[in-house]
């Protein structure tokens, strides 16, 4: 999943970090965020965690799961720019 990860840190730069932590470095984080398999992936929307994903998938898979975890925190352009224009 390294490259696959890679690219989407690329492709979705101006849109949020992606940030890699070894396990086997950090045991203490591994048991705060429940990490029990790789790859876990776990969303952090101001420090808190919004979306943990597990496991291997196609790219396009876990990029829409990421974008859904985002759109759980954060309004859609046209939502807010109707709440602007009222």
């Amino acid at each position: 999943m390294r490259p696959v990860v890679s690219e989407i840190a690329l492709e979705y730069r101006d849109v949020f970090v992606v940030a890699k932590l070894d396990v086997n470095d950090n045991p203490e984080k591994t048991e705060e965020y429940h990490i029990r398999g790789t790859p876990t992936y776990i969303l952090f929307y101001k420090g808190s965690v919004i979306r943990t994903i597990i496991g291997a998938m196609p790219k396009d898979r876990l990029v829409n799961r990421i974008l859904e975890g985002l759109t759980t925190v954060i309004e859609p352009p046209l939502a807010q720019e109707q709440t602007d224009s009222e």
